[in-house]
């Protein structure tokens, strides 16, 4: 007589697990519904219903029959466990696709390359999940073990990247991983349900490892066998990094990581390779002869002041206006009238010049960092974004410094979706303690295509300083990052006047980006208006973030025909963005031929005669012999162009001092000198 065996424990976990995930799908219409539940407009999906109801039975056939399945299957569980597995590469990635391309498209439908259409990317993908499998296979010794953490470790990751992605809009980093513990501290504030992607695959994986245990545990090889797959796979493991990990191999094929879209990156380039191409962002070149001492060396010859509160300083007002520039700098640019009359007439208590970003048609956190922090991003692998990859700490900024001196307000202002580049998590860190984004906008805020104007920022400025004002004579600081000129400049706009033409150069493009240049010079021209009413000193920093990207036909004929042509030297003029320093009180009226985005808070501060960080008082000194330092090369004092490591340069040492207080402020923050970025408080 044939004993019944008990049911495992494990076996009625799992079944209960698989059941409450079906139950949970089934009692809520909308997962196999399309319309609206609240508008009784539900309409049946059968192909969903049907995938849900077919998961759920393969998956309960092989829990209650995976004992007679097995010993049907003992003859060819090995061969089958083989196959099995060398299969499963295939299948992760396909639970990776179909769960990423499930999370809502936060950009237009054409950033989004067709995965499918790009068989070597997939093919890079499943060779990526096979080496994870192999090191898996390495550690247990196990088929199915090893099979099931790479499935299920997929499929959780990809969850988990949905989740991420509808809370913040921005999708798993690799630099995440120094900001588990804040995800940690807010994550009870989210909501958690999950949409129908996450829920069949999540089952649909579980019927896999149903599938598998009916196989039994079939070990990978014996003792001798193991030591030497181990070895071998080893071998294979360091030749897939070294070639495919630490190397630019991914992005000589096209493998691009948009640090401004990188839920395209996700979905172009697949889950796989986006995380490797994201941790590629992480590494940041250390400089030559780095060390702690020499950088606390170079600090304690700039001692910073002491932080002394007074109501007597200025009111700071930063705008760094979203592409803002004049393209007269590049070439030949004739037009009918000036389209920026306002900015090109200021002379008496201005300080002025072209300021060089380390940026280009994009990129504008960069210089955003660049201006709030002192730290040039020449250090950082190329489209890398400071906030979101090396700002997880709080970072001494012009903000916190602000702060120190009893500054109020301490707003940031971006009239766009709070979560771009990550600046809902970098503002606070810099300092800010308000950030305001499009949502706080009033909804008939004036627009300019489809961007809030600058008008309309001018109309909050004002707002926030007359409230912090009624109830504090402190200084006042705002600071905003504009979006009114930001690109394309395709389409034809019904609400921007068109009086800018280009009658020798005609260029569409070109025409209606002069146009919003000469709305940015109206709405500057009524913001110093205004001010230059009140009695309060008040000083405003007014620059770019970068210049637009123009088409090259357009660049070429405002330039001869040489722009194609033009030497390293001669393209920095596609960097150069004015900026102006304008006060309502008698100020020292100054022009600078060049400077850079590091040193414009050394200089607001100095103009301003405010205390200031030892940092500060180091950059000013810097730029006395590097006028004007950026990612793409710097020039000296003595007129020559050189890039960042031409160890023939008369400044080598200098900038490789300045390298290493980069380094020392952005990476190695736990030598950072006591109060040396700071100013100095009781």
């Amino acid at each position: 007589m044939k004993t019944t065996k008990p049911v495992r424990i494990s076996d009625i976990l799992l079944f209960l697990l698989f059941s409450s995930l079906f139950g949970y799908c089934i009692l809520h219409p909308e997962y196999y519904h399309s319309g609206s539940k609240a508008k009784s407009t539900l309409k049946l999906q059968p192909l969903r219903l049907t995938a849900e109801l077919a998961v759920f039975a393969a998956g309960t056939a092989l829990l209650l029959l995976g004992k007679r399945i097995t010993e049907h299957l003992k003859k060819y569980a090995r061969p089958l466990s083989i196959a099995l597995t060398l299969l499963t590469p295939g299948i992760a990635f396909a639970f990776t696709y179909f769960i990423t391309h499930s999370i809502p498209k936060n950009y237009s439908p054409e950033n989004y390359r067709n995965l499918a259409h790009s068989p070597e990317i997939i093919f890079w993908n499943i060779l990526t999940a096979a080496m994870l499998l192999l090191l898996f296979l390495i550690i247990t010794n196990s088929m199915r073990a090893a099979c099931s953490l790479l499935v299920f470790i997929s499929i959780i990751f990809c969850i988990a990247n949905y989740y991420v992605c509808r809370f913040r809009d921005i999708p798993i980093l690799a630099s995440d991983l120094y900001s588990w513990r804040t995800a940690a501290a807010v994550a009870g504030s989210y909501s958690y349900k999950p949409n129908f992607a996450c829920l069949i695959a999540l089952q649909t994986g579980l019927v896999y490892f149903f599938a598998f245990r009916c196989l039994g545990n079939t070990r990978l090889f014996s003792l001798k066998r193991r030591l030497a797959f181990t070895g071998a796979g080893c071998i294979a493991l360091g030749i897939f990094a070294k070639g495919f990990l630490f190397s630019d191999f991914l992005q000589s094929r096209g493998v691009s990581f948009s640090m401004f879209k990188p839920l395209v990156a996700y979905n172009s380039n697949g889950t796989y390779l986006a995380v490797i191409r994201s941790f590629q962002y992480l590494k940041i070149d250390r400089p030559e002869n780095y060390s702690a001492d020499g950088a606390a060396g170079i600090a304690a010859g700039y001692p910073s002041d002491k932080a002394t509160a007074s109501d007597d300083y200025p009111n700071i007002i930063i705008i760094i206006d979203e592409a803002f520039s004049d393209l007269g700098v590049v070439g030949d640019l004739e037009t009918n009238t000036d389209y920026m009359p306002f900015i090109h007439s200021l002379q008496e208590n201005t300080i002025h010049g072209y300021t060089y970003a380390s940026v280009l048609g994009g990129g504008t956190a960069n210089s955003e960092f660049e201006v709030l922090t002192g730290n040039s991003i020449a250090l950082l692998p190329q489209n890398c974004i400071a906030f979101q990859v090396y700002l997880k700490n709080e970072m001494p900024s012009l903000v916190s410094a602000c702060a120190d001196l009893g500054y109020q307000g301490l707003i940031a202002v971006h009239p766009y979706n709070a979560s771009n580049y990550g600046r809902m998590t970098a503002y606070p860190l810099l300092g800010f303690q308000t950030y305001l984004s499009k949502s706080d906008f009033p909804k008939d805020a004036p627009r300019i295509r489809n961007y809030i104007s600058n008008m309309a920022v001018n109309d909050m400025i004002i707002q926030k300083y007359e409230e912090a004002k009624a109830s504090s004579d402190s200084p006042f600081l705002f600071y905003t990052m504009t979006m009114q000129n930001h690109s394309s400049y395709r389409k034809e706009p019904t609400n921007l006047q068109d009086t800018i033409q280009l009658p020798v150069h005609p260029d569409a493009e070109a025409q209606q980006y002069l146009n919003l240049i000469k709305h940015s010079d109206e709405a500057f021209e009524e913001l110093t208006g205004y001010f230059s009413q009140t009695d309060d000193p008040t000083v405003i920093l007014y620059l770019g973030d970068h210049q637009p990207n123009m088409n090259t036909e357009f660049l070429n004929s405002i330039t001869d025909g040489e722009y194609e042509n033009w030497n390293d030297e001669e393209m920095m003029k596609r960097y150069a963005v004015p900026f102006i320093l304008w006060s309502n009180y008698d100020m020292p009226a100054k022009e600078y031929e060049k400077t850079s985005m590091n040193f414009l808070q050394s200089i607001l501060f100095e103009n301003c005669n405010l205390p200031m960080t030892g940092y500060q008082k180091y950059l000013l000194d810097f730029a006395r012999e590097v006028p004007a330092f950026t990612a793409n090369g710097y020039w000296g004092a003595d007129g020559g162009f050189y890039t960042k490591d031409d160890t023939s340069s008369p400044y080598y040492e200098t900038v490789q001092e300045y390298c290493s207080l980069i380094y020392n402020n952005l990476k190695d923050i736990r030598n950072r000198p006591e109060g040396f970025y700071e100013l100095l408080t009781d």
